[in-house]
C-alpha cells in the first residue's frame, strides 16, 4: 500500500512528497511539465516512511508525478500518480530577462544577483534559460558551497553565513558582526566539512587602524566559529601594498579555494596577487603576482583584479582576470605553475570583448569546459557589459551562452548540478 501526497510550498520553486508504505523500501519519483524534461529523484524510506524533494521546478507549471516502490526483486511495483501547481515569479525577479543559447553540460548555472530595489540572492537557471530555484538575500549573495548532505552554505553579506536546505528552510546561521567580524566575498567547505569564510579584521599600527583580511572556520554542528589566519601575521602593510591599498581595505581578499595538498589559495584584489597558504596556516608557500611575488609571470600581460582562483590540476592556477587596470576587456586565464614562473597556457575571451571592473567567475567543469561568468553591467565603473555567462571547450568553442538583463551585478555564476538529488530521467 502507498500513500502519497504533497505539501505546502515548501520554499520558491520547490516540493515535498510525503510517502507513506506499508514497508522500507527504496522509491523512485517522476515529475514533469509539458514541454520540460521528465526528472527524477529516488529515495529510502527506511521506516515505511520519507519526505522526498522536488526540485528544479518552473514557475507557473503543472506538474504531474508517479511514485513506483521498488520491490525486493529490484523490479517496480505499481505506481502512484498525483499532481501539484507551482507559484509564479515574484514580480522583481521575472523582471530579470534570461535568454539561451546553445546546450551546455552543466545541468544549471547557479547565479549570485544583485538589483539595489530589486532582486538581490541566488537563482538556479537551467539550460534554456528558465529559472529553477531561488534564495532571496538581505543584502549581496557573497560566496555559496554544498555541504555533503545537500545543504548550501550561502553567505548573505545583511545576515551572515546561512546553512539552507534545498527547500530553502535555514537550519544554522553565523549572524554578520561587522564591527569585529565583518564577512564578505567567499565561504568554502572543507573534506571535514566546516567551513572557511573571509572577514575583514582590524588591527592598530600606531595611530593608524589597517582593516586587513582573515580567514575564519566555521562548524555547523557546534556553532564554534575560530580565526585560523590573519594577514597581519604574514604581510607589513607598509611593504604588501599597491596604489589601490587604503587604510581602510588593505588588500580585498575575494576568493577562497583549497588545493590539492591541502593549502589555501586566496585573492588578493588590491595586490593583484594570489597566495598559497600552508596547510598548518603557519607559513606562505608562495605568492603569484603583484608585490613581493615568488612566482613571476613567464610572459604576457600580468592579471589585475582576479576573481575566483581556484587549482585546476597538479601547478595549474585558473582564475577571472579582470584586468581592471588594463581595461580592454577581461578574460579567463590558466597558468601553470614551475621553477618560480607562471607560463599561460590556456586563455578565453568572448568574439566580442567585455570588460568587467569587478566582480565574475571562471570555474572548471568536470568534463574540461569552463563556465564563465561576466558579472558588470555596462556603464558601472567603466565596464562595458553586458552581464553573461559562457560555457567553453578547451579549444575555445562556445557551447552555451546567457544573456542576462536586468541586474546592477552577477557576483558569480556557479555550476549546479542538482537542486534536491534530482537529474533528467533516461537522458538521451
Amino acid at each position: 500500500m502507498l500513500k502519497a501526497r504533497i505539501g505546502e510550498p515548501a520554499g520558491p520553486l520547490f516540493r515535498s512528497l510525503h510517502l507513506r508504505l506499508d514497508r522500507p523500501a527504496a522509491v523512485v519519483v517522476d515529475y514533469w511539465t509539458a514541454n520540460a524534461p521528465r526528472l527524477r529523484v529516488r529515495a529510502e524510506a527506511t521506516d515505511a516512511s520519507a519526505v522526498v524533494g522536488l526540485g528544479r521546478l518552473r514557475a507557473g507549471r503543472t506538474y504531474r508525478y508517479q511514485v513506483r516502490v521498488i520491490g525486493t526483486d529490484g523490479s517496480p511495483e505499481p505506481a502512484f500518480v498525483g499532481e501539484f501547481r507551482t507559484d509564479t515569479l515574484p514580480e522583481d525577479l521575472a523582471a530579470i530577462s534570461l535568454t539561451a543559447a546553445g546546450a551546455p553540460s552543466a545541468p544549471m548555472a547557479l547565479l549570485l544577483l544583485s538589483s539595489p530595489g530589486g532582486f538581490q540572492g541566488y537563482v538556479a537557471v537551467n539550460g534554456t534559460g528558465a529559472i529553477v530555484w531561488y534564495y532571496r538575500t538581505v543584502d549581496l549573495p557573497f560566496g555559496i558551497a554544498r555541504r555533503p548532505d545537500g545543504n548550501f552554505i550561502a553567505m548573505d553579506k545583511g545576515r551572515g553565513l546561512l546553512e539552507l536546505t534545498p527547500a530553502g528552510d535555514v537550519l544554522r546561521e553565523l549572524a554578520q558582526d561587522e564591527l569585529d567580524r565583518n564577512m564578505h566575498h567567499d565561504a568554502i567547505v572543507t573534506p571535514a566539512n566546516t567551513v572557511l569564510f573571509l572577514a575583514q579584521d582590524r588591527r592598530a599600527y600606531g595611530d593608524r587602524t589597517i582593516v586587513g583580511e582573515a580567514i575564519w572556520e566555521w562548524d555547523p554542528e557546534t556553532g564554534e566559529a575560530v580565526k585560523r589566519w590573519s594577514a597581519h601575521d604574514f604581510l607589513d602593510p607598509a611593504v604588501d601594498r599597491t596604489p589601490q591599498s587604503t587604510d581602510g581595505d588593505w588588500l580585498h581578499a575575494n576568493a577562497l579555494a583549497i588545493g590539492s595538498q591541502g593549502n589555501i589559495l586566496i585573492s588578493l584584489r588590491r595586490l593583484n596577487q594570489v597566495m598559497s597558504i600552508a596547510p598548518g596556516w603557519n607559513a606562505i608557500e608562495w605568492r603569484l603576482g603583484g608585490p613581493g611575488a615568488t612566482i613571476t609571470l613567464a610572459e604576457g600581460e600580468p592579471f589585475t583584479g582576479q576573481h575566483t582562483v581556484a587549482e585546476v590540476g597538479p601547478n595549474r592556477i585558473l582564475l577571472f582576470d579582470n584586468r581592471h587596470e588594463l581595461g580592454g576587456y577581461s578574460r579567463a586565464v590558466e597558468f601553470e605553475l614551475s621553477d618560480g614562473q607562471a607560463r599561460q597556457v590556456w586563455e578565453w575571451r568572448p568574439e566580442r570583448d567585455n570588460f568587467a571592473f569587478a566582480v565574475s567567475s571562471a570555474r572548471r567543469l568536470p568534463n574540461g569546459n569552463t563556465l564563465v561568468g561576466f558579472g558588470m553591467s555596462s556603464g558601472l565603473n567603466g565596464s562595458t557589459g553586458p552581464i553573461e555567462v559562457y560555457e567553453v571547450t578547451r579549444e575555445g568553442l562556445v557551447i552555451w551562452h546567457l544573456l542576462v538583463e536586468g541586474p546592477r551585478i552577477m557576483y558569480r555564476a556557479e555550476p549546479l548540478e542538482t537542486i534536491a538529488g534530482e537529474a533528467i530521467a533516461n537522458p538521451s
